[in-house]
């Protein structure tokens, strides 16, 4: 059985990741997710982010989007 952890969503729509699921999904500071929801749950994943160096930070984001878009 998985392990279950409450946690409470904040004013601004914000939750915490406990530190065991970080830990055991390898999700590090700046790390991106995608986010989903199937009936009653919500499903996150790790995001696959191939970074272009060339390019501003904004760049990135808009060519990470539309691959995730396709994905």
């Amino acid at each position: 059985m998985p392990d279950t952890t409450l946690v409470k969503v904040s004013s601004k729509g914000l939750v915490t990741l406990p530190k065991k699921i970080r830990t055991d999904l390898g999700i590090e500071d700046g790390d991106y997710l995608t986010i989903s929801s199937d009936k009653d749950k919500i499903i996150f994943r790790k995001a696959r982010i191939e970074i272009d160096y060339e390019n501003p930070d904004d760049a990135w984001k808009e060519h990470a989007h539309r691959r995730l878009a396709h994905d």
